[in-house]
């Protein structure tokens, strides 16, 4: 009988599972408590950490609550690659698509948070700037997602990858926070879909 391999927990592994926890724990808080109402030590509590474990791996609760939604962002990309891999079809399909994207993004206590949020940013310029450069570090990986998907399947970008990846953002963001009021939002971003695929990509030709 062959021994399991056991991981070597090096301290690096051990930061990473610890801040992998923590984000966990505060998106689990946030929801309940909001960003406003919810503590450090809740949150720490809540992983089974104490407060230092948090200052030992982010500044302060703005710096938290922004990994929050990397781990998200991170998460939904993985996830519609995993869709990709059914192949160039897949990237074409706007029900599935938007099927997918109601499942990960429409998010009711998400976009809740999120609104919170950007209301704590107007009346706090420095979190303004910090979530600005989160914007754009996302935007940012959404483009390289964008560049690296469509040249795996054989498809033509119309526009320049980082505008394509601007749009569906934008209007992701749209769509979703106009589904907390109107579920038939999600039909409609389905629409939506069936319309700018066509226009932002083109399918590679099949050889004869």
């Amino acid at each position: 009988m062959t021994a399991m391999a056991i991981e070597k927990m090096t301290p690096e592994r051990r930061r990473e599972r610890t801040r992998t926890a923590l984000i966990e724990a505060a998106r689990q808080v946030f929801v309940r408590r909001g960003f406003s109402g919810a503590s450090l030590d809740e949150i720490a509590e809540t992983a089974g950490f104490t407060r230092g474990a948090i200052y030992k791996n982010f500044a302060d609760k703005e710096e938290l609550f922004l990994a929050v939604f990397d781990q998200i962002n991170e998460r939904v990309l993985n996830a519609f690659a995993q869709m990709l891999e059914q192949g160039v079809s897949a990237a074409f399909d706007a029900h599935a698509l938007a099927k997918m994207w109601a499942k990960l993004i429409a998010d009711t206590d998400l976009l809740t948070l999120e609104l919170e949020f950007r209301l704590y940013e107007i009346r706090n310029p420095s979190a303004r700037e910090r979530a600005d450069a989160q914007r754009r570090k996302n935007r940012e990986l959404v483009t390289r997602f964008i560049e690296g998907n469509t040249a795996a399947l054989g498809i033509t970008l119309k526009l320049p990858a980082d505008t394509v990846a601007g749009i569906l953002l934008s209007t992701s963001d749209g769509f979703a926070h106009a589904s907390q009021v109107d579920q038939k939002e999600v039909a409609l971003y389905e629409a939506f879909l069936e319309l700018i695929i066509p226009a932002i990509f083109t399918e590679a030709p099949t050889p004869e």
